[in-house]
């Protein structure tokens, strides 16, 4: 999203650049992927995207997204960004009985850029609204700019509706060289002694992003922690190896968890993270990361990236004592669509695809992985990952390249999946002992695992 932040005529120039470049990138889908389902235990919502862009004209024309999530008095309350023809992006209201069927507010947006030459006046995204029970007040931080100088504001309402801002903005600006050119996708949590947040310091000149932690005891006042920044992107190879953004930060059973958006390319797709902290500074990624792909095809509304995760929990939600974990998360097409989908998670499910993610824990945006796994059945047990939607290919070759057998050939969304072979070729024999290898290939992408068959 480095072009919103971005001088106006830069901006609009930039964004028609950028989309050009991502059509080019899209290839073709095959048809065979309808009905196939995502394998996770995030399971999206059958009927996403349940927030979309306004008609043409609109102050959201280009995209909704960037939500802030909360219940308040038997309804979902969503705070989220719209993006107008011009890239002046303010922020809009919608309302919901169930967390799925969205009515936005008549009189949108609700935060509005301010006065011409004010620290707002350019831009207003990434906010963070909270009730605060003592005070009946809303509260929300959200990041203003212009001219490519930014920072957080602060406002307080009566009904979410009609906003005040605080006179001291903004509250937050960039201090320290980690932050880069802006402070964004904050996330905040108030206790009896305060408020805590969480931010990203991003540079939209080479897309890096890092994460820090400051606290404050009004809102207003924030003190930054000495060791920022306090999350940073994993090794280089891994899926978040390049930026992690977009906290979103909860206070449960006595340990922090995060949910975040991680990428491994400049610009590149972008998925979604878990990690837990037992004091908020020194976080450990999930072993199960990433716990929220693309939908990666060229038909899809969340194909390009997923970000912002706002996760809400709901105690005995199925009636059988479970805890459901719902998710809001934004999702991006090639050409810079941004809706908003829905998610879903319980809290102690086990099924197959966990094995599979011991097996293969850690998976990438670019990268096929292949687990190799003889059995004492006469079997050899092939668990797989792919990041890529359409074609999948996989084949059994003997030493001298001969074809032995065609295991898998269909179309498959990414995601982990597992095939058996049973030692025999296409006419049904069994082979003989001996070194035989597994291919993979999709999406011009290939993979190669050596067999070993002994007795």
């Amino acid at each position: 999203m480095r072009w919103r932040f971005l001088p106006e005529a830069q901006a609009l120039k930039e964004y028609a650049k950028y989309e050009a470049e991502l059509a080019k990138e899209q290839k073709a889908f095959s048809e065979a992927m309808a009905g196939k389902v995502d394998r996770y235990q995030w399971n999206k919502y059958f009927q996403n995207p349940v927030l979309s862009p306004g008609p043409a004209g609109s102050w959201e024309e280009k995209s909704a997204d960037c939500q802030t999530i909360g219940y308040f008095g038997s309804q979902y309350l969503m705070w989220y960004v719209g993006t107008p023809k011009d890239l002046h992006c303010q922020m809009g209201l919608a309302t919901s009985p169930d967390g799925i069927n969205w009515t936005k507010y008549s009189g949108n947006p609700v935060l509005k850029l301010g006065p011409l030459g004010s620290w707002d006046s350019g831009i207003l995204i990434c906010q963070e609204v909270l009730f605060d029970e003592a005070e009946q007040l809303f509260k929300i931080w959200y990041v203003g700019g212009i001219n490519g100088v930014y920072g957080i504001g602060y406002a307080t309402s009566p009904d979410g509706i009609n906003w005040t801002k605080y006179p001291g903005n903004p509250v937050m600006t960039i201090t320290d060289p980690w932050e880069g050119t802006n402070i964004e996708g904050q996330s905040v949590i108030q206790s009896d002694t305060g408020y805590q947040m969480w931010y990203a310091g991003y540079d939209y000149n080479n897309d890096k992003s890092l994460l820090g932690y400051a606290t404050s005891p009004d809102g207003i006042n924030w003190t930054k922690h000495p060791d920022n920044p306090i999350f940073i992107p994993a090794d280089p190879t891994q899926w978040d190896g390049y930026s992690v953004d977009e906290p979103d930060i909860h206070f449960i059973n006595g340990t922090y968890h995060m949910w975040y958006k991680g990428w491994k390319n400049p610009y590149g797709v972008s998925w979604i993270g878990h990690a837990t902290s037992s004091d908020g500074v020194r976080w450990e990624r999930d072993p199960e990361n990433p716990i929220l792909l693309t939908t990666n095809s060229p038909g899809a509304w969340d194909n390009f990236q997923v970000y912002r995760p706002r996760v809400l929990l709901e105690k005995d939600g199925d009636g059988l004592g479970r805890t459901i974990y719902k998710m809001w998360y934004s999702g991006r097409t090639y050409s810079l669509v941004a809706q908003l989908g829905y998610a879903l998670k319980f809290d102690r499910t086990t099924t197959f695809v966990e094995d599979w993610r011991r097996k293969i824990p850690q998976i990438t945006q670019d990268r096929l992985e292949l687990v190799v796994e003889p059995t004492s059945r006469q079997t050899v047990d092939l668990t797989y990952f792919t990041p890529y939607a359409g074609k999948l290919a996989m084949t059994i070759y003997d030493q001298q390249g001969r074809k032995i057998r065609t295991l898998v050939d269909d179309a498959y969304w990414p995601g982990y999946y597992q095939a058996t072979w049973d030692q025999r070729d296409e006419s049904n024999n069994r082979v003989s002992e001996g070194i035989y290898f597994c291919e993979i290939i999709s999406a011009g992408h290939l993979i190669t695992r050596e067999i070993i068959l002994d007795k």
